[in-house]
């Protein structure tokens, strides 16, 4: 019911309009760094131009906040402190200033209208007319216009210049206004249908300013009391749209919070459960504590008794020590003893293999052989059997075994003869004997001359012997 009172006085309030004007309830908001810039047709305005427009500054922080601005160098300029216009034409040129006529903050009326015909321009704020000002050159063309700052001044940027608060309804006619006519405009108020009225002249509109580009953070106001009956209607359903928007929006964060709430909660009665699992460790704990703390007790006590008992030990440690100096001293001198004991007896080793040797020497040197034997019978042209070794062993004790097997042929005893006194048997390479060529071959003329050169004076007498392993054996054991 309060909502359909509220829109009942508003429609009763707002006048019907008799013509569509759809930039009657908007309004441009600006701050300290936007701004609109175009550069509009102005041949209509060369040689007259009126310049109108409702503002409302809300806190401009520079000198002199520009609200209109055309030309590189104020050709045509509104501050909007109220107190400021600027006009250069050909050659012409005025500032003029009308200190104190407008309070901030507040929605106020300007106009600057200008003719060649007249020779001047005026200003006015809400419809009184503050100053006339002679002005005879015409409007040069292809300038840039600026809503909001001063063309010179964004770029750089100086924001002495920025004009911080809201335009609504800023539009440039091709004529001169009468006193009356701004007058009119002015009585007509923010929402006066003046200019639907006049719309011959009205070239610059105000609806086609809201379409341009803009720079910065300007934006649209809606200016509710200036809507028609249908537009209220509009701005209430747009409104209540907005504000369903909202609510689902709200709706669907109260059910995100909701759902975190739930979370939060399963969250908290886990943390509830693992406090008292914590608790109940932490209780465990402490019982451990009392029970380490009497074992530390118990630890320190047995430390201070291994103390004592390690400074008697080091007691008895030092006296070792002295008595370890004088071992030292002996084992350097039992060292020194067993130094000279090993040189004694390496050369006691050496002396020993010499001997040996020597022996063995002697025993070869004394060793001798009945050669004559083997021309009885019994022998000659025999093959030696275990009974012949076993007669030979008197004579030949150490050989006779090896010779089983052989055939006692002349041959083989002047071999034997030969090689039982061949001082080179120890360089001969008896391992070839071994190798295919050789073993198990009847020995012939051609191996003898191979064998020539490390055999010379016994590979002759090898022809017609079979080169077993048993025979070579035999041969390297006669050499020594």
């Amino acid at each position: 019911m309060a909502m359909f009172l509220l829109i009942a006085s508003l429609l009763y309030a707002v006048p019907a309009a008799t013509a569509s004007y759809s930039g009657r309830s908007k309004a441009l908001k600006f701050t300290e760094t936007s701004y609109i810039v175009f550069t509009p047709d102005m041949s209509p305005f060369v040689n007259k131009m009126s310049v109108c427009m409702w503002l409302r500054d809300l806190g401009s922080p520079g000198c002199c906040p520009t609200v209109f601005n055309y030309g590189p160098v104020n050709i045509v300029r509104i501050d909007s402190d109220g107190g400021h216009i600027y006009m250069a034409n050909q050659g012409d040129h005025f500032e003029s200033e009308f200190a104190g006529a407008v309070t901030k903050g507040e929605w106020y009326h300007t106009c600057l209208s200008w003719s060649t015909s007249s020779g001047s321009a005026r200003y006015y704020v809400n419809g009184q007319h503050l100053g006339t000002v002679t002005s005879h050159g015409t409007l040069s063309t292809g300038n840039k216009m600026v809503i909001g700052h001063h063309s010179s001044h964004i770029s750089p940027f100086r924001n002495s210049n920025s004009f911080v608060g809201e335009i609504s309804k800023l539009n440039v006619y091709a004529k001169e206004l009468t006193a009356g006519e701004v007058k009119r405009m002015f009585s007509g108020g923010l929402c006066g249908l003046w200019e639907e009225e006049n719309e011959d002249v009205r070239v610059l509109k105000w609806e086609d300013i809201l379409k341009l580009p803009r720079t910065g953070s300007v934006t649209e106001v809606r200016l509710v009391q200036c809507l028609t009956p249908q537009e209220l209607l509009e701005e209430c359903e747009r409104q209540r749209n907005e504000t369903s928007r909202q609510l689902n929006e709200s709706l669907k964060v109260l059910e995100n919070v909701r759902a975190e709430l739930n979370t939060t909660l399963a969250e908290k009665e886990y943390l509830t459960e693992r406090l008292a699992e914590s608790q109940a460790e932490l209780n465990t704990t402490l019982a451990d504590k009392e029970s380490l703390n009497e074992t530390l007790a118990e630890m320190k006590a047995e430390l201070s008794t291994t103390a004592e008992t390690l400074a008697e030990t080091q007691a008895e440690l030092n006296a070792t020590l002295a008595d370890k100096e004088s071992l030292n001293a002996t084992l350097a001198d039992k060292n020194t003893c067993a130094e000279s004991l090993t040189e004694t007896q390496t050369q006691m080793n050496i002396t020993m293999e010499n001997l040996q040797e020597a022996m063995e020497e002697i025993k070869r040197l004394n060793r001798t052989w009945d050669w004559d034997m083997f021309s009885l019978d019994e022998y000659l042209n025999k093959t030696v059997s275990p009974d012949m070794a076993e007669q030979m062993k008197s004579s030949w004790d150490g050989i006779s075994d090896m010779m089983i097997g052989f055939t006692i042929t002349d041959q083989f005893i002047k071999f034997l003869r030969h090689i039982d006194t061949d001082e080179y048997s120890d360089l001969r390479p008896w391992s070839m004997l071994y190798t295919e060529k050789y073993l198990n071959k009847m020995f012939t003329g051609e191996m003898a001359e191979t064998l020539s050169t490390m055999w010379d004076g016994i590979s002759d007498k090898l022809v017609g012997i079979t080169m077993t392993e048993k025979i070579i054996e035999l041969l390297k054991y006669v050499q020594g």
